[in-house]
């Protein structure tokens, strides 16, 4: 994979830059699932004046472009991995919301829902044990998918600066490190993070894709 123009060692990079795209795609989505998750859970259950209020601000935030809007939180937050991860939770919190608000609303109208009611067990224990269990399959579809997005959002956010700095190693930066020598024939500086990059988003939605499959086979 050749060396940069500071003589870095490209493989040794792309390795340790693996690590960086994984910390901050994982630790956005642990946050999104965290808020996001519960939530959905508290307002497809409880319904009314709530659920009305938490919507509005959901869609309010789900209408922004995605990537503009975690551009416009990382400016705010300032350049840092955690301050990145933060980005690009905040713009998927609305899509675990809208999933789990929907099969909630769906799930608590069943015969074991309000058998469990009528037995007078406590809500915590209602949305715990008798209504997530059955929305795990569908959150590890959208989990899926939306790490795959996340890599190509922190790869943009790395490019333009608001994710790690120099010598840190990661995917985005080093495309933004080597495109000024592209037309010089380094060809090399840009190709295999941009590889990385691709691949590693290909095989989330793949990964996505694959467990979608299964729970349409397995609800059919």
């Amino acid at each position: 994979m050749g060396t940069n123009k500071l003589g870095m060692d490209m493989w040794s990079r792309i390795l340790y830059g693996a690590r960086t795209v994984l910390f901050v795609v994982f630790s956005a989505i642990a946050v999104c699932m965290a808020i996001g998750i519960p939530v959905g859970l508290i307002s497809g259950y409880f319904g009314g004046k709530l659920d009305r209020g938490l919507s509005m601000v959901m869609d309010a935030i789900y209408s922004f472009p995605s990537l503009v809007l975690a551009i416009a939180l990382a400016v705010a937050l300032g350049p840092s991995l955690m301050n990145a991860a933060i980005a690009i939770a905040v713009v998927y919190i609305p899509t675990y919301f809208r999933m789990v608000r929907g099969q909630v609303l769906s799930i608590k109208s069943e015969q074991f829902i309000e058998e469990a009611k009528v037995l007078g067990l406590p809500t915590g224990r209602i949305l715990l044990k008798h209504i997530l269990p059955h929305l795990i399959p569908t959150i590890m579809v959208v989990f899926s998918l939306n790490a795959a997005d996340a890599v190509l959002t922190e790869a943009a956010l790395s490019f333009l600066g608001l994710s790690v700095q120099f010598p840190t190693p990661d995917w985005g930066y080093d495309l933004y490190l080597g495109r000024g020598f592209l037309l010089s024939g380094y060809w090399w500086l840009v190709f295999f993070p941009g590889l990385m990059i691709t691949l590693l988003a290909i095989g989330f939605a793949l990964i996505g894709e694959g467990l979608s499959e299964q729970v349409r086979r397995e609800v059919g």
